[in-house]
């Protein structure tokens, strides 16, 4: 089974989380990039991310990905209001996820990743995704424990 992690990061922390994840599991790895720009700043950061979370809106999506040759998607997303970014909605959205097993992870300064799981299973069942137990993956230590 041939696994990729696909990830969205704005500072940085899911990045390393995604890196980390990949390196423990042979993983390609992907950054899931918008159209849009993200503000560096982060009170305007976190306005966007209101403003489309309060609109509905599903960022346009840039990234080519082909998942064609991968069974297994590690799906990593900070947690912004306690749930993922809207662009997370794009993925499911965008992306053909039959026969995928899908495993989200999160990293946060302050929510679990059970705050923002029914989030993700209610998009992965608007698509038939297998949804897996995800993870907050805001160390080494909570990636090595969720791995398992």
């Amino acid at each position: 089974m041939k696994s990729i992690v696909i990830y969205f990061s704005t500072s940085g922390n899911t990045k390393n989380a995604a890196e980390s994840i990949a390196k423990k599991t042979g993983s390609d790895i992907e950054e899931l990039k918008a159209t849009q720009t993200w503000p560096d700043n982060f009170d305007d950061l976190a306005a966007l991310a209101q403003k489309q979370r309060d609109d509905n809106v599903h960022p346009q999506i840039a990234s080519q990905i082909n998942l064609d040759n991968y069974d297994k998607i590690y799906l990593g997303y900070p947690t912004w209001y306690e749930q993922p970014p809207m662009i997370i909605n794009s993925f499911f959205d965008n992306f053909n996820l039959n026969n995928k097993t899908v495993i989200p992870f999160s990293t946060s300064g302050s929510s679990t990743f059970e705050i923002t799981a029914p989030y993700v299973q209610k998009m992965a069942n608007a698509k038939n995704v297998h949804l897996v137990n995800g993870f907050r993956a805001n160390s080494e230590a909570e990636i090595t424990d969720g791995l398992k």
